[in-house]
């Protein structure tokens, strides 16, 4: 049992390195612009490996999404698609304001308000309870780790236009936009990046029927995760294509010397899929405990690689000492509420 839990939690660490690390490589992708960039590693991650997975775990996906109750099939994509613009304003925001402050905040958010909606809609008799109100210390805790890594974000940007600071050559610039529209975009990205969690949640009649028609635990969330996905992948090709055609990049996916960053696409997607996969068998591993214990050490993880992977990339080249305090107190605040909402919406729910 010990040796199980052990595993487990390191398996969940893992994962959370992986999510924490997926959009790092795009920084190397110089010869792309964004919208190219950003639409290979939404096709490999939102339709090509979860295709694959499916087909091989689930065969008759399609009779599943025949018997499923209709209700769920539209929630699961209308909310789908409102995650695929979460995962576009992702995207953008980790441009404006690094992977580090990005990160922190979208993943904090979308933590939050992916526990606290469904009680909210499905759960309201249990509002005012003991677990309810810790959930909702964990909202106000992770306000409180936004507000102060946004401060941190005001401060390394003042001192890098006052100090005229650049990036590495060889590295796409990020974490130099305008820290306003930045802070915008991170937080409508955490809001919208949350209906990923409502749409499991809320389109859950895909799962049991696909585990009614004798799919494995695993199998039935893969076959709930595909609509959720190809919906969101809608989202990011009707953005990034309109993108393309306007900026004249499509030739782009055919530069010279660029099959790295075809590389680099799929490298990003198997990070950010791997990471889901590792979670769940981590989370197995854990039996009851792994939704209590694994979903805040798995963000929680992401969190803290996330501006980890921001230092070592030089995003915070030129901050003043007193960026670094905020930013670091801010992490750690948010990690703090992710455990707090993780284990009270566990008990909620």
């Amino acid at each position: 049992m010990i040796t199980n839990d052990i595993s487990g939690l390191g398996l969940i660490v893992i994962s959370g390195i992986m999510l924490g690390c997926a959009v790092v490589p795009m920084k190397y992708a110089t010869k792309w612009k964004w919208e190219n960039i950003w639409l290979l590693n939404t096709t490999f991650a939102l339709v090509v490996i979860p295709a694959l997975v499916v087909l091989r775990s689930v065969p008759n996906a399609w009779e599943v999404y025949r018997l499923a109750r209709p209700s769920a099939v539209v929630i699961a994509i209308l909310l789908g698609f409102g995650w695929g613009i979460g995962s576009i304003l992702s995207g953008i925001g980790y441009t404006l304001l690094g992977v580090g402050l990005g990160a922190s905040i979208i993943l904090g958010l979308a933590s939050s308000l992916g526990s606290l909606i469904p009680l909210v809609v499905l759960f309201p008799s249990r509002l005012l309870s003991s677990s309810a109100l810790t959930l909702y210390l964990g909202v106000a805790v992770m306000l409180v780790g936004v507000i102060l890594t946004a401060r941190a974000g005001k401060l390394r940007q003042a001192a890098r236009e006052a100090r005229a600071a650049v990036s590495k050559p060889d590295l796409r610039s990020f974490g130099k936009g305008d820290i306003g529209i930045g802070l915008l975009v991170c937080v409508g990205s955490g809001v919208l990046s949350s209906m990923f969690n409502l749409a499991l949640a809320f389109g859950d009649d895909i799962r049991v029927t696909a585990t009614r028609l004798g799919a494995s635990p695993m199998g039935a969330v893969n076959t709930l995760w595909f609509p959720v996905e190809l919906a969101a992948f809608a989202a990011n090709l009707i953005y990034c294509g309109y993108l393309l055609t306007r900026n004249r990049t499509w030739s782009s996916f055919m530069t010279p010397g660029g099959l790295s960053h075809w590389l680099i696409g799929a490298v990003m997607a198997a990070l950010w899929m791997g990471s889901i996969s590792v979670y769940g068998l981590g989370a197995g591993r854990l039996g009851q405990m792994g939704a209590v214990a694994g979903f805040p050490t798995y963000i929680s993880m992401s969190i803290v690689t996330a501006n980890s992977a921001g230092f070592v990339t030089h995003e915070w080249t030129g901050a003043p000492r007193a960026a670094y305090l905020y930013g670091l107190v801010g992490m750690l605040i948010l990690v703090a509420s992710v455990v707090v909402i993780g284990i009270a919406g566990q008990a909620v729910h």
